[in-house]
């Protein structure tokens, strides 16, 4: 996804290019019709940051919290019939939001550092996909609200930056012993 603006927030074009690009990942194809599918998960979407802002925030929302709106929205809506599917295109939209974060503290914006979450987890799918999962089940099967969502997601993001560093880390020892042999 490509966001030049320098905050959490994410204006319509690029949300639409999200959904469309998330949707085509999980193989469900966008249609003329889904077009309205779209404009209402993007309304629902505004709704629900704007409740988590006014009730919940001091300020303005952080990525998680806003990746965790679209989260329910896109969830609420769907684009098929299949709630697995929804779900699923759901969970992927907020991973790929909260692989470029950003928090806003005390007035300021502050850019959070990128990661690539299936990169840093390619080793470890299993527990990628297994995480994944288990925020799909609560999709479908809990219907939860936005509230309880962004921290799964910000502690799904700290996950995935621990290891990013754990790899520099393994990379940076491997090369320091191979100078001492």
């Amino acid at each position: 996804m490509k966001n030049s603006i320098n905050s959490a927030k994410i204006g319509n074009k690029e949300l639409i290019n999200l959904l469309i690009d998330v949707a085509n990942e999980n193989n469900v194809d966008i249609q003329e019709d889904s077009l309205s599918i779209i404009h209402d998960i993007i309304l629902e979407y505004k709704v629900l940051c704007e409740h988590l802002r006014k009730d919940y925030v001091v300020g303005d929302l952080d990525t998680f919290k806003m990746a965790s709106c679209l989260l329910v929205s896109i969830n609420r809506h769907g684009f098929t019939e299949d709630s697995f599917v929804n779900a699923s295109i759901a969970v992927d939209a907020a991973y790929k939001m909260c692989e470029k974060p950003y928090i806003n503290v005390r007035n300021a914006t502050i850019k959070l550092e990128e990661v690539d979450f299936k990169e840093v987890f390619k080793d470890d799918m299993e527990f990628y996909q297994t995480t994944k999962n288990m925020l799909i089940n609560s999709l479908i099967y809990e219907k939860g609200s936005s509230l309880t969502y962004f921290l799964n997601l910000e502690q799904f993001y700290n996950v995935a930056l621990e290891r990013k560093y754990q790899y520099v880390k393994t990379a940076i020892c491997k090369k320091h012993k191979k100078r001492k042999h």
